[in-house]
């Protein structure tokens, strides 16, 4: 009982005016923090800080479930469940939060009324998690073919890459070479640069040959994306094009700073970074239902080793 209680998820503080709040607020919360660090993950600002020991079982994860056709789960959400039991599988706990009617990922509270879960602590307190319990809006079209790609990097993933550590700014998604990559949005190319012309690694190179885009969702939301380590004399778009979703741009390569062919997908918004993958529509590309999938399973071992050097 008393690991399982370390390892109960933090729930999201909401700060009141009162100094009285506050600090009990902060006595509650280091506590909580101190218990993450303990096992490994940090859950904050919908990403997991200090998620190495989880990287890898959670690409294993990614990678079977968006190519068996299921949409997008965060890392988050997985720890969410697992930290308070981890006997649960990354994967099993994957598909009972996607939505069988859209692909999209579920409410929590929707999540929270499952039998398998409403006996956690965690969905007892679920009004005051930081877990999404709406429905999200996804504007996104695919980058890439997904089933030809496999994700070797997530968002905000914590990696070592040519014996350097950093903090990933996007996404990782490897294929072979001159694979065609696609808008994602409905946008304006604002930048295409193709420093190079040969397919090959540089270690000083950065991004390689990088493509960006800006697309406007509505009125007062912006995206810029960037897709880098393009094949070299690749783009079919210049600045100043204007592009539709699932429009062609390039081919995949490995230029610049890259350990492989592959699509560095990275989103920003007013300047930050943000969650590329949650942005995608997955629901035409929706699975068939089998209960089957959801019986409990060991968790897989594996081991992906891949990326890139964040970029400006």
């Amino acid at each position: 009982m008393k690991d399982k209680k370390k390892k109960s998820k933090l729930l999201k503080i909401v700060m009141g005016s009162s100094s009285g709040i506050v600090i009990m607020s902060m006595i509650i919360i280091i506590p909580c923090l101190m218990v993450l660090d303990f096992f490994g993950a940090n859950i904050t600002d919908n990403y997991v800080e200090n998620n190495m020991d989880y990287a890898d079982m959670y690409k294993e994860t990614l990678n079977k479930a968006i190519k068996n056709g299921y949409g997008y789960v965060p890392l988050n959400r997985i720890l969410y469940f697992y930290l308070e039991d981890d006997k649960l599988s990354f994967y099993d706990i994957y598909i009972d939060n996607i939505s069988k009617d859209d692909n999209k990922l579920l409410a929590i509270s929707d999540v929270c009324s499952l039998p398998r879960y409403k006996i956690y602590d965690v969905c007892k307190n679920v009004d005051t998690s930081d877990q999404i319990d709406e429905e999200q809006n996804k504007p996104f079209f695919p980058p890439i073919d997904f089933s030809k790609t496999t994700i070797t990097s997530f968002f905000m993933e914590e990696r070592i890459v040519f014996g350097n550590a950093d903090v990933h700014s996007a996404w990782d998604l490897a294929s072979g070479n001159n694979t065609l990559v696609k808008a994602t949005c409905d946008g304006i190319v604002k930048k295409v640069s193709f420093p190079y012309s040969e397919n090959v690694t540089d270690t000083s190179g950065g991004g390689g040959n990088t493509i960006v885009f800006e697309c406007p969702i509505d009125d007062e939301i912006t995206y810029t994306v960037t897709y880098a380590h393009l094949y070299p004399n690749s783009s079919k778009v210049k600045t100043g094009d204007s592009v539709k979703s699932g429009d062609e741009l390039a081919g995949v390569g490995t230029t610049g700073y890259s350990t492989g062919p592959h699509l560095h997908y990275q989103v920003q918004l007013n300047g930050s970074n943000v969650d590329g993958m949650s942005l995608i529509d997955f629901s035409d590309k929706q699975p068939i239902y089998n209960p089957g999938l959801n019986l409990p399973n060991p968790n897989p071992n594996f081991n992906i080793n891949y990326g890139d050097k964040k970029i400006p």
